[in-house]
């Protein structure tokens, strides 16, 4: 792609500090481009997630296999780095779009709930919001006053906690949930790495097999495999993260009955192998 397909427009880069790497929500980068035409990007080319709006011009969007609509609006986009995407002015027009890039622990948990590969798109009630989070980020990472990486943290949780409550993703609290659910819950967080079967769950729930399957299903948590395999997923996440620990240890680990069919779940739920996870850490 060639240099005057993006310009960049006021963008600041960020170095975040080891402490903020490991425990905050830190910046990578913040500010504005301007794209005059198709703008691709392959996988791993940067950490994180990008979280932006059109501040003038309209255009499209590429992203796990959909399209979307960019145009001026309350609407936000947030994208996870680790997937290609491309930003497509309108022929003959620009697109400049702003907001900022960040990591942060946890990151790949948080386009699992939002469901982005689905919907990349918000709604907020005021983008006014989201510009003054920006303006005040701008203004952390140029000035650093003390704990400025501390008021960073806040600042994008405060802006991501906005998201949720535009999906309605924190209405269904954990103490509203059925007792048999909590249990069951409970159980499996208790050990996360035991290859758990749906039906011996509902001996911990104290309820009947079809019982404990429907009170999953009216409660939103989806169905019991699901909850299993995600707990796996996240436990297998957090064992990859110790270098000290091979592949073959976390497939062990997590009582699979060998390395190549822990790499394909993992791939299957994550679109990486373990080994493509570990080099996205490191990066």
């Amino acid at each position: 792609m060639s240099q005057s397909a993006v310009r960049p427009e006021k963008l600041t880069f960020v170095d975040p500090s080891p402490v903020a790497r490991r425990l905050l929500w830190h910046l990578f980068s913040i500010g504005s481009r301007r794209v005059e035409q198709a703008d691709r990007h392959e996988r791993f080319e940067k950490p994180g997630a990008h979280l932006f709006w059109v501040q003038n011009g309209e255009g499209e969007l590429e992203y796990k296999s959909r399209r979307f609509r960019l145009y001026r609006g309350s609407e936000v986009w947030l994208l996870d780095m680790n997937t290609p995407r491309t930003y497509i002015p309108l022929p003959g027009r620009h697109l400049t779009i702003a907001g900022f890039r960040f990591g942060g622990p946890g990151l790949e948990f948080w386009h699992e709930e939002i469901r982005d590969d689905e919907n990349a798109e918000f709604t907020l009630d005021d983008l006014r919001f989201a510009i003054r989070t920006q303006s005040e980020l701008l203004r952390l990472v140029r000035r650093k006053p003390v704990g400025w990486e501390w008021q960073v943290h806040l600042a994008i949780t405060h802006l991501l906690g906005k998201l949720l409550v535009s999906r309605e993703l924190l209405t269904s609290p954990q103490a509203e949930l059925p007792p048999p659910v909590v249990r069951v819950m409970n159980a499996v967080s208790a050990n996360p790495a035991r290859d758990w079967k749906a039906k011996e769950l509902a001996t911990f729930a104290k309820i009947s097999y079809s019982g404990l399957r429907a009170l999953f299903h009216s409660s939103g948590q989806g169905t019991i495999h699901q909850h299993i395999q995600r707990a796996r997923l996240d436990q297998a996440r957090l064992l990859l993260a110790d270098k000290r620990l091979s592949i073959k240890d976390v497939a062990g680990q997590l009582n699979f009955s060998s390395e190549f069919y822990f790499s394909h779940f993992f791939r299957h739920h994550t679109g990486m192998t373990p080994t493509e996870f570990r080099q996205h850490l490191k990066g």
